[in-house]
């Protein structure tokens, strides 16, 4: 093990899902929604979020971890939306949820090595930001169609 890998993290996972938490329902109200729904994506947030950690443990392919959580909060964002009496939208919900998931940094430096010559880099980068993204939306589709 290098002396890269034995630092330790600059957050804790508890700091990073409360970050997630806290952020999803401004995404949610950035997309128009309603008090609840943001109420709403802040929940699924809390639980998808800690759920893709949880699956990481076992699990540490980023893939499979968006796709645990975007399951997670597509159901909570569907059970809330049908099941609470509150005037909201699963949709917004998820919206406002799956952001903290996005991997927009990733995308972004993709992008610029593209830019800057280093093809085989920013390909690779590129297509794993292109296959989280794919995982969460299956994962939130199979929680939608499970639904129904």
């Amino acid at each position: 093990m290098t002396a890269l890998q034995a630092q330790p993290l600059p957050y804790t996972k508890l700091q990073v899902t409360l970050a997630a938490t806290l952020s999803a329902p401004f995404f949610s109200i950035m997309f128009s929604g309603n008090i609840y729904d943001a109420l709403g994506a802040g929940v699924a947030t809390l639980f998808g979020f800690a759920f893709s950690l949880y699956v990481e443990k076992f699990i540490r392919i980023p893939f499979v971890t968006a796709f645990a959580g975007a399951f997670v909060f597509g159901m909570i964002a569907q059970f809330w939306a049908r099941y609470t009496g509150f005037p909201s939208t699963a949709d917004l919900i998820i919206a406002g949820a799956v952001m903290p998931f996005v991997p927009g940094i990733a995308l972004t430096n993709a992008v610029r090595d593209i830019m800057t010559n280093h093809i085989n880099s920013g390909m690779s980068k590129m297509f794993e930001s292109l296959l989280i993204t794919l995982a969460l939306g299956a994962g939130t589709s199979v929680a939608l169609v499970l639904m129904n």
